[in-house]
């Protein structure tokens, strides 16, 4: 994963870092604009620029921008800053040093490595479609590793890291090479929490507008910044809490294809929350399945779930009882348009 303390070295040097406003923001001159209206988050590794120039884009795509460089001259840039002849605050230390969560033993970031099993890896990801410098930049990794305890033995899985305000907070493996599960989780006895706790990519709920809830994280890594997901066809009670909670003004809820009905019921209980603001819509995915598309945001790519969702409307009372009812708002052989 990147590291903080060499990011913060990075814009110290370059671009004038001051100090964090009340909220964590550090702000400094623009790369674009030259102005001192250019705001870091060291928690999400996102900059913007009150004038413009940027809004909630990751730092290392704006260090891409300034020096004309790619993905990897990036990282390596940010690697060479000496932190030993910066001060940096000890907020940004304590964000990933202050948690109780390890990654699994064997874990490296999924950039790295020339082995079988590294490549093995990077082509399953490349095979279903993601970016692999998108997931490099949100921590997602691979286990070249074994362990003696069945339960910690994540050799040969996919890790995806889930982080609440730039801390580990749990991760998942999805396996990539035949192992009997195809999901593992941690102990629960050891991270002291379960999946039902988080979503992946939780913290888009603080620096999005809208956010694209799915079931899987393969779904919302799809998606990309705007993706969160539940690991599972409907959400916990914490989980709904945490959208409650949440400054979102729009949440796009996409179930899986057949599980229509689970993405109304969600609708239906932030609806029932008294003073709830936020715009709704829920997608329906059964036409594209009947149509050979695929069942989920992964398979169909975001560009048709982008169309489908232009076509849906926002949700009323009126509209959640009629589907609730089973008066569907959608012919049952609705045909996907495509523009």
């Amino acid at each position: 994963m990147i590291d903080r303390d060499k990011v913060y070295a990075y814009f110290a040097k370059f671009h004038g870092l001051t100090e964090p406003s009340s909220n964590g923001w550090y702000t400094c001159q623009c790369p674009i604009c030259g102005k001192m209206k250019f705001a870091v988050n060291l928690n999400y590794l996102i900059g913007k620029c009150w004038r413009g120039c940027f809004k909630n884009q990751f730092l290392i795509s704006i260090i891409q921008i300034y020096h004309d460089i790619t993905y990897f001259e990036a990282r390596e840039l940010i690697d060479s800053m000496d932190v030993g002849i910066t001060k940096v605050p000890q907020a940004i230390k304590n964000i990933t040093r202050s948690t109780n969560v390890l990654l699994p033993k064997g874990y490296r970031p999924i950039l790295s490595g020339s082995t079988v099993l590294a490549n093995r890896a990077r082509n399953y990801l490349k095979g279903r479609g993601f970016d692999l410098n998108y997931l490099d930049i949100i921590g997602v990794g691979y286990c070249d590793e074994s362990t003696e305890s069945i339960k910690d033995n994540y050799f040969g899985y996919i890790i995806i890291p889930f982080k609440r305000r730039g801390k580990l907070v749990y991760f998942i493996g999805r396996d990539f090479i035949g192992n009997f599960e195809r999901y593992k989780n941690p102990d629960k006895a050891k991270i002291g929490a379960g999946k039902g706790e988080f979503f992946f990519n939780e913290e888009a709920l603080w620096i999005q507008d809208k956010v694209y809830l799915t079931e899987g994280w393969a779904c919302a890594a799809t998606i990309r910044n705007q993706g969160i997901s539940m690991q599972g066809s409907t959400w916990s009670t914490i989980q709904r809490n945490i959208i409650i909670n949440s400054p979102i003004n729009e949440l796009i809820i996409i179930p899986d294809a057949g599980f229509y009905t689970s993405g109304i019921d969600m609708a239906y209980e932030l609806f029932s929350v008294k003073d709830n603001t936020k715009r709704i819509k829920v997608l329906n995915l059964d036409p594209c399945k009947r149509e050979g598309l695929g069942k989920d945001v992964n398979e169909i790519g975001k560009d048709i779930i982008f169309e489908i969702e232009s076509q849906t409307p926002w949700v009323n009372l009126s509209f959640l009882f009629k589907e609730m009812n089973n008066e569907k708002s959608f012919d049952p052989h609705q045909k996907i348009r495509l523009s």
